[in-house]
């Protein structure tokens, strides 16, 4: 199916819109950013910018191959044993806590979380003094808090464009154009494929594919949202991960873009 071809601008454009208020519909009843199932005091911890922002960058480290409530509950079960959360207080934490917390925490990246995190502390440490809200200070762009996301050990451009979209839309972090891009993980790309919005590469079996097809819905995502492409990355992906479903049959009745959605059974 020549998906591009049969959803007109129009199409698209109301699509768009309809994700928009989708996602400003989440925040407003208060639905965690992070994840559904996150406990209230892990989603506290990360969301206290003010107080511990490196609690929020520790969580964007450790959002890699794992559900998203282990990875955003990591900080909690780290202050849990260091006693506090002081940014001095992580930098002299021993090695030994740190795979203590990471041996009984479910995550799959266990043994790598095991580096990468102690390698946050230190990089802030380093970098920022250690206050990582320096990485979004007042005056940056989107695309510079992307750079210094960037810089972290471990952390490619999904999670860095994420870490910024969730500090702008969360948060209410102001920053200047040029503004972030959306972050494509499966859920995203699977949504916006189902939605019309980009035509999948069925000719390719090329391994390169998956990485080309990323690429592509990050340029159409600046076509269809030229001022903030990364708005429509929340929105998509809650969709993907509480309806649109890749392993059997997709909840289209319940589904927010059911009425406009050209994938949907539902009739």
């Amino acid at each position: 199916m020549n998906v591009e071809s049969t959803t007109t601008d129009a199409l698209a454009d109301c699509i768009v819109s309809h994700l928009r208020q989708f996602g400003e519909e989440s925040l407003r009843q208060n639905a965690s950013i992070f994840s559904a199932n996150i406990e209230p005091a892990a989603d506290a911890l990360v969301s206290d910018i003010e107080r511990y922002p490196h609690a929020f960058v520790l969580g964007c480290v450790a959002d890699r191959r794992v559900r998203a409530e282990i990875a955003w509950s990591l900080p909690l079960a780290i202050r849990e044993a260091a006693g506090d959360f002081e940014f001095e207080t992580l930098a002299r934490l021993p090695k030994n806590t740190w795979s203590s917390v990471l041996e009984s925490s479910g995550h799959r990246l266990a043994n790598e979380m095991e580096r990468l995190l102690p390698a946050a502390i230190e990089h802030i440490g380093d970098r920022y003094d250690g206050d990582a809200a320096k990485i979004w200070v007042a005056g940056s762009s989107g695309a510079a808090v992307v750079r210094r996301f960037l810089a972290f050990d471990g952390v490619g451009p999904k999670i860095a464009n994420m870490a910024a979209n969730i500090l702008i839309r969360k948060f209410g972090v102001t920053v200047s154009p040029p503004m972030p891009d959306i972050a494509v993980d499966t859920h995203v790309l699977r949504v916006c494929e189902r939605l019309g919005l980009l035509r999948p590469l069925e000719h390719s079996q090329l391994r390169s594919t998956k990485e080309k097809q990323q690429l592509r819905l990050q340029l159409r995502a600046r076509e269809l949202s030229p001022m903030w492409p990364g708005e429509l990355d929340w929105p998509v992906w809650r969709i993907g991960n509480e309806w649109c479903h890749a392993r059997g049959a997709p909840d289209c009745e319940n589904c927010y873009m059911r009425p406009i959605c050209p994938s949907s059974r539902v009739t």
